[in-house]
């Protein structure tokens, strides 16, 4: 019996090394590239900051993934056979921070003398198109289909009160918040804008709207001015846009790709930017790795789940396994520092101390540097408190260092069908929680003693780490949000800059060469595509995709769930349209 089950075990180890063999050698194959070649990179669809990276997961999933185009442009820019870079925009789906570090990404690539065309079915159809046309313009020149649109319209930022409805429905919202600008909860407790929200919304709108502006306008060698005019005059169509310059030319895709093809009198061969990845880190001839651990989604207990509604990338960042990828990289020799990329707008407080004291440990033994991706607020900056050095994109939505919670007393809407409710308790604040109950005046003040002291902790969180007084803190936090580029001007962040930024300062902290390259060990570990479809989900992550005439009740959604019974929640639904 023993012996069959060690020609079993041998038979099986057999057969895994050639699985692994036959993978190394068909990447070797595919990156036996010729000269002159060009990179084509496809963007459509929702740009997720991570998407699959196992050599075993055939399963192409709908969009992008930030960190494969990252690995192929990063690669690309440094191999001599890569002389150019060929994007086509179809219908991405892009927040500001990401558009920036493509922008970065592109710019990197052109550095190193090589050229980069753009092409666009549209900038928008039926809504906004600023941050995709912001990354194509990043290109040399930018061509549009002649039907397309260029849909630059600026910023809006739409919120929703509902104040009015849970009267009628005779639902009495009870919440509180600790922070003036701690404004989540405003959609079930106002009729209307409050003086900070408006305050808050008008100076976050500005800045991203000052930020596009000049990016724009730098790419494309305009002045502030004009792109501003332009703006105020859009929607524009195609031809539009190359009389203002915008675009250098019309054509189909099929004209583009024939172009591409014979560029500047050559003749290039044309690869798939999904196929064009650097070596395996299993393959890699680097002794030294550095951890990039994501940290994706709102903030829950438990293991991470599919979530579509709250959550960047569908995916919550659930404190068990976050937990689990600090612990593993804290014990891994080989791992030297570690790069920590969030992008959260924040959730349960109980989970985001769970994630900052696994941070904090792994701190102590090696170096971590926070990457901020489009939103490192509320909990989402709670978990980043512990890291060495703070980075953040320009467009990061960050802060928001504040506290709320509360409950609906639906005892009206049930009283009003006809339902009567009662109930037996024993202790004075055992139906504290109950929705059939307002809370009383000692229980109102010992919910806010409660979150008030959670607020205090978390400002002490900041100022330990940002070397400031509580004062100062509490000065700049009150719930607020802000831009990165605000962040770093009132000392939230160290610097401004992407993902390449964090990596860089990860090494310099590490004491190794920050040109060296290092093993990349991507965390937690991904389930893979038999997973997914055993539970579920990869129907799901490659197939839905919620309409643009959708997304305000998305917004109410994500107002009102992530409360998951409303009880000590640091969150931010802040979402500008672009």
């Amino acid at each position: 019996m023993l012996r069959r089950l060690l020609r079993r075990f041998i038979k099986l180890a057999i057969f895994i090394a050639i699985i692994f063999l036959i993978v190394a050698i068909s990447r070797a194959v595919a990156h036996h590239y010729h000269p002159n070649s060009v990179l084509v990179l496809e963007l459509d669809g929702p740009l997720k900051e991570r998407a699959g990276g196992t050599g075993f997961d055939f399963w192409r999933e709908h969009g992008n993934g930030l960190n494969t185009i990252r690995r192929a442009l990063g690669s690309a820019k440094d191999d001599p056979r890569i002389v150019g870079l060929a994007i086509k925009m179809y219908d991405p789906t892009i927040e500001l921070a990401q558009a920036q570090e493509l922008d970065d990404l592109i710019a990197q690539f052109r550095a190193r003398g090589k050229w980069v065309t753009a092409y666009m079915e549209t900038a928008g159809e039926g809504g906004f198109g600023n941050l995709p046309y912001m990354v194509a313009s990043a290109a040399d020149e930018v061509s549009m289909m002649p039907q397309g649109e260029l849909n630059l319209l600026g910023v809006n930022m739409r919120e929703l009160f509902a104040r009015g409805l849970f009267d009628w429905i005779k639902v009495k919202p009870v919440f509180d918040a600790i922070g003036k600008y701690k404004d989540a909860a405003n959609i079930f407790t106002q009729k209307d804008y409050t003086p900070a929200q408006r305050e808050e919304d008008e100076a976050l709108a500005g800045d991203i709207f000052t930020q596009v502006v000049n990016e724009t306008a730098s790419h494309r060698h305009l002045t502030p001015d004009a792109i501003r005019a332009i703006i105020d005059r859009a929607p524009l169509t195609a031809a539009d846009g190359l009389k203002a310059k915008l675009l250098d030319r019309l054509e189909y895709e099929d004209e583009f790709v024939a172009r591409v093809k014979s560029y500047r009198g050559s003749e290039h061969p044309l690869i798939d930017a999904d196929s064009y990845v650097g070596p395996h880190p299993w393959f890699s001839r680097a002794h030294d790795k550095i951890a990039v651990i994501y940290g994706i989604g709102a903030i829950t207990r438990g293991e991470s789940n599919y979530d579509p509604v709250l959550s960047p990338g569908s995916e919550s960042m659930g404190s068990d396994d976050m937990v689990s990828a600090f612990k593993d990289a804290q014990d891994d020799n080989a791992v030297r520092a570690v790069v920590f990329r969030i992008n959260s707008p924040g959730g349960s407080v109980i989970a985001s101390e769970l994630i900052r004291h696994a941070v904090q440990e792994c701190a102590h033994a090696k170096p971590v540097v926070v990457s901020m991706g489009d939103y490192a607020a509320s909990g989402g900056f709670w978990i980043a408190t512990p890291a060495a050095k703070l980075y953040a994109d320009p467009g990061t939505v960050t802060g928001s260092i504040g506290v709320l919670g509360g409950k609906f007393d639906i005892s009206g809407a049930a009283a009003a069908l006809g339902i009567n409710s009662g109930a037996v308790t024993s202790g004075a604040n055992a139906g504290m929680f109950d929705s059939f109950t307002d809370f009383t005046p000692p229980q109102a003040e010992l919910f806010r003693n409660q979150i008030g002291e959670t607020y205090r902790y978390f400002v002490a969180l900041v100022a330990q780490q940002r070397k400031m007084t509580p004062a100062q803190v509490d000065a700049i936090a009150q719930g607020r949000v802000w831009t990165g580029a605000q962040a770093l001007q009132i000392k939230l962040v160290d610097g401004l800059g992407g993902f390449d930024t964090a990596l860089t300062e990860a090494k310099r902290l590490a004491k190794l060469d920050p040109q060296a390259p290092v093993r990349i060990e991507e965390l937690p570990a991904q389930a893979g595509p038999l997973t997914r479809l055993i539970n579920g989900r990869l129907y799901s992550e490659a197939s839905w995709r919620p309409p643009r005439a959708l997304q305000p009740l998305l917004q109410a959604a994500r107002q009102a769930l992530a409360r998951e019974g409303a009880f000590g929640q640091v969150y931010c639904p802040v979402h500008p349209a672009l």
